[in-house]
């Protein structure tokens, strides 16, 4: 959406504003809405294959000096690996990131017709995985899966149904839509490989992702580009050794890893956006069940196995029930965000929102805090902000467009004294 300051008039917006109010009694909508991405602009996992020793010497070290990025590790047995890096492991798992199941011997899933041995290398395998990871003294519940191979069929993904609520494969771009539901044990991801890939690729993927870039021209066979992204990345090694094809060299990776920081992505593990992702499905149907001082809404859990915990960051419709509506869940008051939003979680199935009692002038004194803001870069010190025909709308405070603006598509320049400026293309929400 293209718009200029002098466009959406004071007027017309109150115009629009009462008759879509005036319409609030005929056609329901939703009373939550999911904010796309956790409040970032697109996002994106780095999954790293087959428990290798070189991932712990050598990604580690990154990764704790790094304490905005979280990535996924999918760990197998084949080559001894889990039990050889167990202690690096875990420790990885104790820091934040999460610990994915690739099978018990990373074997050919799509040649095994055997029901019981499909079991063995996934559900079985998984349970082994939670075992040594507690022995080495973190707590682990494998929730996600890699096929091997990314071979998959039917009968495979069944098997992994019933012990995983994701499962990532590969193939092409590796970018899902805010708004596709994907196949949730086919989740498709870019591969990197050093005959495959270039650094300067696996950048523009990045960008790609945070909706940065002209994409009104796009070749017809690619997959049209309407906003900000999630973007998988299938890794193996992290290593110097350019003998090793499908590793990347350690300083690369960081490079990365600093980019999508640098875009505003959210950088979380396979399992924690797979399940925001796929949580947004489910509350943003859910509706609401009137009751005599508000309302409650309910919804299903999709899948069993879901992480014990998925914060979900939402608008919600409290305005239609009182000025100072009181948002709860299990017994919980929820404290707004600064920016109106608020943290719900999702597991628990059900909120109220409800007018506040006697007295209680909407208290906000208990709170649940899930999920971490936006993060900005603190780097720049000015912010501009344009229209897409180039427009200056003024100066704003960070890499987030006011909601005094309408939804649609900006771009802001950040600059900083000895620093190049930052052009980043942004949605409005």
């Amino acid at each position: 959406m293209k718009i200029r300051k002098n466009v959406f008039s004071t007027n017309t917006a109150i115009t629009a504003w009462s008759f879509a109010m005036g319409l609030a009694g005929i056609c329901a909508a939703a009373p939550i809405e999911t904010v796309p991405w956790n409040g970032h602009v697109g996002a994106v996992s780095f999954t790293f294959d087959d428990a290798l020793e070189n991932q712990v010497q050598n990604l580690k070290p990154i990764l704790d000096e790094m304490s905005d990025v979280h990535v996924t590790f999918f760990l197998t047995n084949m080559g001894n690996g889990l039990q050889k890096n167990a202690a690096g492991f875990a420790a990885l798992a104790k820091a934040g990131h999460e610990i994915g199941n690739h099978t018990d011997t990373h074997a050919h899933l799509s040649g095994i017709s055997n029901n019981s041995e499909l079991e063995k290398e996934i559900v079985t395998f998984a349970d082994k995985i939670e075992s040594v990871m507690k022995e080495n003294g973190a707590k682990v519940r494998v929730t996600s899966l890699a096929t091997p191979f990314c071979e998959n069929n039917d009968q495979v993904s069944a098997v992994i149904n019933t012990r995983h609520f994701i499962n990532r494969d590969c193939g092409w771009h590796g970018r899902n839509e805010w708004d596709v539901e994907p196949k949730w044990l086919s989740i498709q991801a870019k591969i990197w490989t050093r005959s495959g890939a270039t650094v300067t690729e696996m950048l523009s993927s990045l960008d790609t992702a945070a909706f940065i870039g002209d994409f009104s021209n796009a070749n017809p066979w690619d997959v049209s580009v309407k906003g900000g992204s999630w973007l998988v990345v299938l890794n193996h090694g992290v290593t110097d050794d350019t003998g090793d094809d499908y590793a990347i060299n350690p300083a690369d990776i960081k490079k990365l890893f600093q980019h999508a920081l640098e875009n505003d992505l959210w950088v979380a593990p396979f399992g924690t956006i797979g399940a925001y992702h796929r949580a947004h499905f489910i509350v943003d149907k859910a509706e609401k069940t009137e009751t005599e001082n508000g309302y409650t809404v309910k919804w299903d859990i999709p899948n069993e196995h879901m992480p014990e915990s998925v914060p979900l960051r939402v608008k919600i419709d409290t305005k239609s029930v009182d000025e100072k509506a009181v948002v709860e869940q299990d017994g919980k008051i929820l404290k707004s965000e600064s920016d109106g939003t608020y943290i719900i979680e999702f597991m628990a199935k059900a909120l109220t929102v409800r007018k506040p009692k006697d007295g209680e002038d909407n208290p906000q004194d208990s709170t649940i805090a899930l999920a971490k803001a936006p993060q900005i870069n603190r780097d720049y010190t000015k912010f501009t902000l344009f229209d897409m025909n180039g427009n200056n709308l003024g100066s704003i405070n960070g890499f987030a467009v006011p909601a005094r603006f309408p939804k649609g598509t900006y771009i802001i320049r950040a600059e900083a004294k000895g620093l190049s400026p930052k052009i980043v293309k942004v949605q409005s929400r």
